[in-house]
């Protein structure tokens, strides 16, 4: 992962999130915790945002088909 995508918050590098629609959106755990619709944009972020403990391609890749369409 690139040191500019470290750096920024997104759903995709959260510690709460697995992939549901790969790359364009995740399923996070927190916020199906919280009654919340769980299914959100790889690239959005909630205030429960968390560093994720792995590495993850998930923001790399919908950065990538993002910058494609």
């Amino acid at each position: 992962m690139r040191s500019a995508e470290k750096e920024k918050r997104f759903c995709g590098n959260c510690g709460s999130h697995n992939p549901y629609e790969y790359p364009a959106r995740i399923f996070c755990s927190k916020r199906y915790a919280q009654n919340k619709e769980p299914i959100v944009d790889t690239l959005w972020c909630c205030g429960n945002w968390s560093p994720v403990n792995q590495g993850c391609h998930c923001v790399r890749d919908a950065l990538k088909k993002k910058s494609s369409v």
